[in-house]
């Protein structure tokens, strides 16, 4: 029978040269409060697989891809007015209410840019990989989760190989500027300090045929974090202060590769639970929520720790 086993897949993961970086872009006239944009060099991953079996031997729509969990997110941002009398504001888009849970389902755009209705082609599983499923018709399927098509065969040689694709980039941006209703007319508050994280679990897994199970087969854990302090200069400008003793170094940390799920892992139970959150939908209403906002007419140390 055909098999593939952890030792029949190597995932290699790495990430772009550049570096975790926060970017200000100063407010315009068209774009009053600005932005501080919060971006992560792109983490890759090439998976080679190779099915085993006796030639001949029929693996019609086995799927193959990438599962990516999120279990980790902490997003918050700081504004001081001009003075102490202009007061300060303090988002919190993290925690409960505004974020109900933290684990959640990472669905990515896959090749082509193909999302929605359509990235399920050809419908043979649940929603459970990050990228969309298309039928595997080459050495290289790139960017996608596999399905071999229908009347695919094991060749003379005893073994099926091909190559797959993960990539992912997370990106934050925030406003320079927000305007602290608490007074009669708003005032400009400006960013202060901010912090944000993700950690994810990225796995591997191989579904032999409809109805089969969902086996991890290699795995491994990253995690990109952002830290900053601001002030503004002579000109009025939001710029970027140096870092202050004790603080976490914005930057990115890949682990080790290991067999079958994440080691240790609190979220095991969850890798191929269909009632998970995806984790944009999550993330949208967080910012939105009026709750992620409180405002004071004074300076406060906010509660930045969940």
């Amino acid at each position: 029978m055909a098999q593939v086993t952890p030792d029949d897949v190597i995932v290699t993961p790495w990430q772009a040269p550049d570096q975790v970086a926060i970017t200000l872009t100063q407010p315009t006239g068209a774009d009053p409060a600005g932005s501080v944009d919060l971006t992560c060099p792109r983490i890759s991953a090439l998976a080679s697989v190779v099915i085993r079996g006796a030639p001949g031997e029929d693996v019609s729509l086995w799927r193959f891809g990438f599962i990516q969990l999120k279990f980790v997110t902490d997003e918050w941002v700081q504004y001081r007015g001009a003075s102490q009398i202009d007061g300060s504001v303090f988002l919190a888009m993290d925690r409960p209410p505004q974020r109900p849970r933290q684990l959640c389902r990472d669905y990515l755009e896959g090749e082509g840019g193909i999302t929605g209705f359509f990235a399920k082609f050809p419908f043979v599983g649940p929603a459970i990989f990050a990228f969309p499923e298309q039928p595997l018709t080459s050495l290289w399927g790139g960017r996608i989760t596999a399905v071999l098509p229908v009347g695919t065969k094991i060749p003379t040689t005893g073994k099926l190989i091909f190559f797959l694709r993960f990539s992912d980039s997370p990106s934050r941006n925030h406003d320079l500027v927000r305007f602290n209703s608490k007074f009669p007319a708003a005032r400009p508050n400006f960013l202060y300090s901010l912090y944000s994280g993700a950690a994810f679990a990225t796995m591997f897994a191989v579904q032999k045929g409809l109805g089969q199970p969902i086996v991890v087969k290699r795995s491994f854990q990253w995690n990109v974090q952002w830290r900053g302090h601001f002030g503004r200069n002579v000109a009025g400008q939001i710029v970027q202060l140096p870092p202050k003793s004790g603080d976490v170094k914005s930057d990115i940390h890949i682990g080790n590769v290991v067999k079958g799920p994440p080691t240790g892992a609190p979220y095991d139970p969850f890798i191929l639970d269909t009632t998970l959150p995806n984790c944009n939908a999550v993330a949208a209403p967080a910012y939105a929520d009026p709750r992620a906002v409180q405002e004071s007419m004074g300076w406060v140390n906010w509660k930045v720790t969940h």
